[in-house]
């Protein structure tokens, strides 16, 4: 009995490892974990800088957004106004030349 006692002890003690491997392997475990935050911390940064230009990037797209909505809104009112009386006198007038029975028209000699 005495012989089981000691090979039981011995296999304890078998299946330790001594603590010089234990300190290694926490200082592996240890640089990897402050390599990996270091990676997340630079990969983060990166991030948020593309977030901020995409950002930007947004708002002048909303800008031109909005421009461009007030010129068709623009463009609406001048496409009315075209196919008014009043549109088709002044191009009349300007353009060809016309002018009313009556009317007299001055012009600066220069």
């Amino acid at each position: 009995m005495a012989q089981r006692k000691k090979k039981r002890c011995q296999r304890k003690t078998a299946f330790r490892t001594p603590q010089k491997n234990n300190k290694l392997g926490l200082f592996l475990t240890v640089a990897t974990m402050c390599l990996l935050v270091g990676m997340f911390a630079l990969k983060s940064i990166s991030l948020r800088q593309s977030k901020d230009t995409l950002n930007q990037q947004i708002a002048d797209m909303e800008e031109k957004v909005a421009e461009e909505e007030e010129r068709a809104t623009q463009l609406q009112e001048f496409e009315t106004y075209t196919h008014t009386k009043k549109y088709a006198e002044e191009v009349a007038k300007e353009v060809l030349g016309y002018v009313y029975d009556g009317e007299i028209i001055f012009q600066l000699d220069e």
